[in-house]
């Protein structure tokens, strides 16, 4: 690092409280450079004044130094640029002119006035700059060419006041140049952005086409492959089976990978503000991991009670939070029984808004050795967290809460991992006590109607490929004990709304209705009747966001192509019990 770039950091504001992806931390850091060597001059000043015994120069100067410390500090502290600018131009002005008109300025004095401009146009840009050079040339002016007009102790060249018209007006000729320039270079690059980021979308859009038509038949394979591989086979047979079977995993894998590197920028997705129930949403999405490992995790949940209000905002983005996260931390935590405590409290709240706290912790994570290096070495808390997220790979969640305007916090040490975030929600309507009996009531209803048993579960298989409802349907005929099938949503619904089914398996790309489209429909008809049947997304999407947006369309599982029909017998089990 050479000593400018050392300045620059000197100088620069602190990370934690302004990003420096912030167009305005630049600005930040000249103006603390103008600010810090503006005192110093002042301090200059006020010191050889009071030396010479000139104490109203003195108290000026001093009275000066004084506001321009105090506002340096208190920019420090509360990064308002825009406030401590404007203090810092009028006060820095206002003496300049006093010095002008006092007659506290030499000859070659005034040439540095003509710099002036340069100063305005760097701090408030080429429109509030070149306008505060304009106020402040006209009464310099007429400060300089009032000893011709009244008698004075002091006079100014003319020769001098004609050179500090040239030097400021070609010094805000300049700086404008100079602020164009760059702006059309940051145009430029930012339409290099936004054009890199379509090609990026385009090609993300292309890669999850590919998958989806990839999914779609090789799914067939797999299932396929194990009917067959239950029959009865001879030795070089099942060998044949073992090495398609083999060769089939194998592909499963490249395109689970090609799914993964296809990392969709969550900033891009689809926004699904609504109101929703806070509880709900969490419980939902910790149940996912309700699977044959539940025994070893538990999950403690703890919600403040006075979040008993519904919630404006985006719960399909509070649930790709979570996912991540717990996903990650089960990744990283040790063997044997696990515990991940969620505490969610209130703080801030305000006739309409509320702010709310999020705290994942555990006991249970493993030591890794990098984690400790990072907060040895790395003294910004927000670099810090930066260097964490990258390393625990928590860029979905990272990016998710940045996205709707929150803040993060990572706590690691031998004993504990916390991830703490916060998030503002708009405030919905209050749960009542009576509105909270009916939809346990409803619940407890809705279980005792779905407890049936595999064998006689009735589902309805909602797909627009012939061949693969013939899987399907050799996968389940033996299992369950009827399966209907619909082509597209809109035959699901007519199916729905004349036979009583326990068990809905939707896909998602079908033509006329696609499946999300179909579930809320389903959804808003069950209102009415106070009823629920489960529905679980079989798709060949497998991209960042397309679990959450099946749940958020309301349904109550997801499984991907391909799959293992135990895999998809076991979901129903647990859905129907």
């Amino acid at each position: 690092m050479n000593g400018i770039e050392k300045l620059i950091k000197f100088f620069s504001v602190n990370p934690d409280k302004l990003d420096p992806e912030n167009d305005n931390f630049h600005t930040a850091t000249i103006f603390n450079f103008y600010s810090a060597i503006t005192i110093l001059l002042l301090l200059i000043f006020s010191i050889i004044n009071i030396i010479g015994a000139s104490y109203l120069n003195f108290f000026i100067a001093f009275s000066v130094l004084t506001i321009l410390i105090i506002n340096h500090f208190w920019f420090k502290a509360k990064v308002n640029l825009k406030s401590a600018l404007h203090i810092y131009t009028l006060v820095l002005s206002a003496y300049f002119l006093w010095l002008i008109f006092a007659g506290n300025i030499y000859n070659q004095g005034i040439l540095v006035f003509g710099f002036y401009p340069l100063l305005f146009v760097a701090l408030l840009g080429s429109k509030k700059g070149t306008k505060a050079s304009l106020i402040f040339f006209p009464l310099s002016i007429i400060g300089l060419i009032m000893p011709y007009f009244f008698e004075t102790i002091f006079d100014f060249s003319v020769s001098y006041i004609i050179l500090y018209v040239l030097l400021f007006i070609g010094s805000l000729i300049f700086a404008n140049i100079c602020l164009t320039l760059l702006e059309q270079k940051q145009n430029k690059l930012i339409t290099a952005k936004e054009e890199a980021q379509k090609e990026t979308l385009a090609k993300e859009d292309f890669i999850s086409k590919i998958s989806h038509q990839i999914r779609t038949p090789l799914n067939n394979i797999v299932v396929v492959t194990n009917i067959v591989n239950n029959s009865k086979l001879d030795e070089k047979q099942r060998d044949l089976i073992d090495t398609i079977q083999a060769s089939t995993n194998n592909l499963v894998n490249v395109v689970n990978n090609i799914a993964e590197l296809s990392n969709v920028d969550i900033l891009q997705s689809k926004d699904y503000n609504q109101y929703f129930n806070l509880e709900t949403t969490i419980s939902n999405t910790i149940n996912l991991f309700a699977d044959v490992n539940s025994n070893d995790i538990s999950f403690p949940i703890n919600i403040s009670d006075e979040l008993n209000y519904q919630l404006y905002g985006d719960p399909v983005k509070i649930k790709q939070i979570f996912l991540n996260l717990i996903e990650n931390i089960l990744k990283n935590a040790r063997s044997g029984k696990k515990t991940i405590q969620l505490d969610i409290n209130s703080q801030n709240e305000q006739k309409n808004t509320i702010d709310i706290v999020f705290k994942i912790s555990t006991h249970d994570f493993v030591h890794i050795p990098e984690i400790t290096k990072i907060q040895n070495t790395i003294k910004s808390q927000k670099e810090r967290n930066a260097a964490l997220i990258k390393l625990l790979d928590l860029n979905i969640a990272n990016r998710s809460i940045d996205s709707i305007g929150g803040t993060i916090d990572i706590d690691v040490t031998p004993d504990l991992f916390k991830f703490e975030f916060i998030i503002q929600f708009t405030k919905g309507s209050l749960m009542t006590e009576i509105t909270k009996t009916e939809e346990e009531s409803s619940i407890q209803e809705i279980k005792s109607d779905t407890a049936i048993k595999l064998s006689d579960a009735n589902v309805l298989l909602v797909e627009d490929n012939l061949i693969n409802q013939k899987i399907v349907l050799l996968s389940l005929k033996k299992a369950v004990k009827n399966v209907d099938v619909a082509n597209n949503g809109k035959e699901a619904l007519d199916k729905f709304g004349s036979i009583k089914y326990d068990v809905i398996l939707m896909d998602i790309q079908m033509p006329i209705m696609n499946g999300i489209v179909t579930t809320k429909k389903i959804r808003n008809i069950e209102k009415s009747s106070n009823t629920h049947t489960p529905i679980i997304a079989i798709t060949a999407n497998a991209l960042l966001g397309d679990k959450e947006e099946c749940l958020a369309a309301g349904m109550d599982d997801y499984i991907s192509k391909p799959f293992q029909i135990e895999t998809l017998i076991k979901k129903i089990e647990q859905h129907l019990g």
